[in-house]
């Protein structure tokens, strides 16, 4: 789908276990009136809503129609409308866009659906559990000049000139350099103190920049959390004998139109044009992998093959400020797949399950594991489906778990497990899946050479124990409220001195913490001992090394905890040997 520069009625369709939300405050003066107690949507389509400046009842009742079609797809009846002014920057006024709302509302009630409206004008405080299926989370556009439809084989044209004039001039009531001049404000004020924007921003863990809307600009710190995460999950997968590849983030699409995922990720997808063929980011890894198990020919000695790829993936989805990390349009996943032959299907899920549960502990969560089933919309036969279901319950079961059943839920190419998180706070979330594929070997003619000497197509195992990084730094910043472990919090100690005239011996120090690989840093700014400690503890750094006189003079240091206790007069190397055991434990 190509996107024309014309305003658009916007909706991010979320197919839910439940949605609760409650009016706060008004925002605006001329807000519906509503009453400040909970409401509470289950097992629904939440619709959320923006509209711009050119919206009208046309476009609202073209929106109904082709909201209905997904709406059946999805086996979904109640629709929840939640105007939600964050999915744009150009606003229609409050008078038009609530006409909009209640024209949209009454157009999918005529076409048979249960439907319910969010007040408009209010800030209102919401929570919502997502279905873990493919398709339960979708983006949309809609207006009168808003959208073309491009054909499988139709290459995207270059904007005319006078379009790219228009585009100039429209630009042109910000120049670039006015609008890289500008003072970023906090985008996160009115959240809460528990949220990971609000904790993320305080720690300096990364931003978002609307020049790139939707997409995370990592800082330093930021990123040496997703760096150990992934230093971590790639040595957990080394000792289970996983290799490791990259592949071009830029192919041409006829390798999605290959491997089916054309019908269902196209409009998300974002494109280029090199002569006369289209080409596409990739969305998702595994056709790529494919192509490299293509290029050599492989024997049942060789199953299973476990192959890992974490390169940045791209979706061009509604996103951005509304949903920090939870939502955005480019991020990376501990991604594999791995090629097995039919009968060891069950043997390497339960490999896979094990790997889950060795790195859920170490972050100390618990986990849910949840079986979808073959949807609607799918590929192969019901006998296929129905085996591929029976080994993902086998393998689960194996390990003491009785798995909770989510019918119709499956990827359309084959069922899969989807584990449900919960967090510190008692809040779901879906991280890890395990996608039992039957269909995509057979449509790029996967084969190896079995004990009989004949040609056999493998089962691939489709897996992510993560998931998004993005979304489980996320996660991770609200369980542990910013306070990280040692062995993954990005400043692991800081050196403070007393006064001025420390400042050498705190060099030293740093200097040795360094050396040993101890994540540090100094603050030898000349305000007072008290409130550097204090912004130490509110950058949530595990431990305060501070240096007096009396540790100069005995070469010694004093540490104080984040959690507050004192421990003076201890020697750096002991301190290091502690850090180290920390790590060590930890890990």
């Amino acid at each position: 789908m190509d996107l024309e520069d014309h305003d658009n009625l916007k909706i991010l369709l979320n197919h839910v276990d439940y949605l609760e939300y409650e009016p706060v405050s008004k925002e605006i003066s001329d807000a519906e009136e509503a009453k400040k107690e909970k409401v509470k949507l289950e097992d629904g389509v939440v619709l959320f809503v923006a509209v711009e400046p050119e919206d009208d009842s046309a476009v609202s009742k073209d929106a109904a129609s082709e909201i209905s079609s997904s709406l059946n797809r999805l086996g979904a009846k109640r629709v929840l409308i939640y105007p939600y002014a964050h999915l744009s920057q150009s606003l229609a006024r409050p008078s038009t866009a609530l006409e909009v709302l209640r024209q949209l509302e009454d157009n999918i009630r005529e076409l048979g659906f249960e439907v319910s409206r969010a007040p408009f004008g209010w800030n209102k405080a919401f929570e919502m559990k997502v279905k873990g299926h493919p398709f339960a989370e979708q983006s949309k556009s809609f207006g009168k000049k808003s959208t073309k439809e491009v054909s499988a084989s139709e290459p995207i044209s270059e904007p005319s000139s006078k379009t790219t004039q228009a585009r100039h001039s429209k630009q042109e009531t910000l120049s670039e350099s006015a609008m890289l001049a500008r003072v970023k404000k906090s985008e996160f004020a009115g959240l809460p103190e528990t949220d990971h924007r609000v904790i993320g921003e305080r720690l300096d863990l990364f931003s978002f920049q609307e020049l790139s809307p939707g997409m995370v600009y990592w800082h330093d710190k930021g990123l040496t959390i997703r760096n150990l995460l992934l230093e971590f999950v790639r040595s957990e997968q080394k000792r289970r004998g996983y290799l490791e590849i990259s592949t071009p983030a830029l192919a041409n699409t006829i390798l999605w139109r290959v491997s089916g995922h054309w019908d269902h990720y196209k409009d998300t997808m974002f494109f280029t044009q090199m002569g006369e063929e289209q080409f596409g980011l990739k969305p998702m890894n595994c056709p790529s992998t494919f192509l490299f198990y293509k290029t050599r020919r492989w024997s049942y000695r060789d199953l299973p093959l476990r192959v890992a790829d974490f390169d940045p993936l791209f979706r061009n989805e509604l996103s951005g400020v509304a949903s920090g990390m939870f939502r955005v349009k480019t991020f990376i996943q501990d991604d594999a797949h791995i090629f097995v032959a039919e009968d060891q299907v069950v043997d390497e899920i339960k490999n896979v399950i094990d790997l889950m549960a060795r790195l859920y502990a170490i972050f100390d969560l618990q986990y849910t594991p949840k079986i979808s089933t073959m949807p609607d919309e799918h590929l192969g036969t019901k006998e296929q489906w129905d085996v591929a279901v029976s080994a993902l319950v086998e393998a689960v079961k194996s390990k003491g778990i009785e798995p909770i059943m989510k019918e119709k839920e499956g990827a359309f190419y084959g069922p899969k497990i989807d584990v449900d998180v919960k967090d510190s706070m008692g809040r779901e979330w879906q991280c890890a899946t395990i996608q039992l594929d039957f269909q995509m070997p057979r449509r790029f003619r996967l084969t190896y050479t079995g004990a009989d000497g004949q040609e056999h197509t493998p089962v691939v195992i489709h897996r992510v124990i993560y998931g998004s990084l993005e979304r489980f730094i996320g996660i991770l910043i609200e369980h542990y409220q910013g306070r990280f472990p040692t062995w993954i919090s990005p400043v692991q100690a800081r050196v403070i001195p007393v006064s001025d005239q420390f400042v050498d011996y705190c060099k030293e120090v740093l200097g040795s913490l360094l050396e040993n690989e101890v994540r540090a840093d100094a603050d030898l700014d000349s305000s007072t001992l008290g409130a550097k400690i204090r912004k130490a503890q509110l950058e949530r750094i595990p431990y305060m090394i501070v240096l007096g006189k009396k540790e100069q003079e005995s070469k010694s240091i004093s540490i104080r905890r984040l959690k507050g206790d004192v421990v003076q007069g201890i020697a750096l190397r002991e301190f290091i040997r502690q850090i180290q055991d920390d790590v060590a434990n930890f890990r």
